[in-house]
C-alpha cells in the first residue's frame, strides 16, 4: 500500500514538472486534490478523446456521435431510462461506516460459493438476481 502511494506522488510529481498537469488555483494557494490540465495535459486528453470518439463512431456504419446537453427537460431523462434504470442499490455497514453496491456484494458471494464448489448455490443467487 505505501509502495503504491510513493508510486502515484511520483507520478504526480512528474506530470506536474512536464507541464501535463498544475494545480488548480495554484496562485492562491490552490484547492486539495484539484488539477487543471497543462499544455502536455490538454494535448493528452484531447488525444484520448479523439482516439475514444474514432473507436466508438466511425469504425461503424450504424452507429453516429452527437454531442448533447446535459442540461435537459426531466421528461428526456426518463424516456431514455436514465431515471428508473440507473439506480445502484447500497447497504451500509454500521461497523465500518461504508457503503457497499449490492450486485457488487452478491458477484462476491458468488466467486466464494464458486471456490467452496457449490455451483448449484451459484445458480440459484443467479436467478434470484
Amino acid at each position: 500500500m505505501a509502495n503504491d502511494s510513493n508510486r502515484f506522488q511520483a507520478i504526480i510529481s512528474h506530470a506536474k514538472e512536464y507541464g501535463f498537469v498544475f494545480p488548480s488555483s495554484e496562485i492562491y494557494d490552490g484547492l486539495q486534490a484539484v488539477y487543471d490540465y497543462g499544455q502536455w495535459g490538454s494535448e493528452l486528453k484531447k488525444n484520448i478523446k479523439d482516439y475514444w470518439w474514432d473507436s466508438m463512431t466511425r469504425m461503424y456504419e450504424n452507429i453516429v456521435g452527437i454531442d448533447a446537453a446535459i442540461f435537459m427537460h426531466p421528461t428526456t431523462w426518463k424516456a431514455s431510462g436514465h431515471v428508473d434504470n440507473f439506480n445502484d442499490p447500497m447497504i451500509d455497514n454500521k461497523d465500518s461506516k461504508k457503503r457497499y453496491r449490492v450486485d457488487h456484494l452478491i458477484e462476491g458471494h458468488a466467486e466464494l460459493l464458486k471456490t467452496g464448489g457449490k455451483e448449484n448455490a451459484v445458480e440459484v443467487l443467479a436467478a434470484h438476481q
